[in-house]
């Protein structure tokens, strides 16, 4: 099974409450007092205040992963696909359903492929059964070498 948070380049929440568990018994607390600033005090800062709430502005997503399975049909939804994929969202396509129908499976390759040839962008195969397919939107690059996926920037 393709663990998502490794794919994404996440550290696993299950690895790394472990890690912090192995940490924390490591270190050592610091001799003395710890030292915690009042609300008072000029050196504390309510993060959630609404001073602060109004500074940051609403906060809202404008790209997304897609998780798209074949349909009752058999079909994938290529048309959505491709819009999705122009808005910048990464679309993750799970073939696994049509194990018993390799001919099936193959044409929605073939057509995920041709979107994703059509918006000059890459299909990357996830796993040797070639049934799950990456596909980054629109402005979304993908290191080959590490495999770490990440938004696009300007060269400086």
């Amino acid at each position: 099974m393709v663990d998502i948070f490794r794919l994404l380049g996440l550290p696993s929440p299950s690895s790394s409450s472990a890690s912090k568990e192995k940490e924390s018994s490591r270190v050592s607390t610091p001799p003395g007092p710890t030292k915690m600033p009042s609300s008072n005090s000029s050196d504390f800062m309510d993060l959630s205040s609404i001073e602060w709430a109004r500074k940051a502005g609403p906060i809202s997503p404008d790209r997304h992963l897609r998780y798209i399975q074949p349909d009752d049909r058999h079909t994938i939804p290529h048309s959505e696909i491709s819009d999705c994929l122009q808005g910048g969202d990464v679309v993750i396509v799970d073939l696994r359903r049509l194990a018993h129908m390799e001919a099936q499976k193959s044409a929605c390759r073939r057509r995920i492929q041709e979107v994703a040839r059509d918006l000059t962008i890459h299909a990357f195969v996830l796993d040797a059964s070639e049934d799950l397919i990456l596909v980054p939107g629109v402005g979304i690059s993908v290191d080959v070498d590490r495999h770490v996926l990440g938004i696009e920037t300007d060269l400086i």
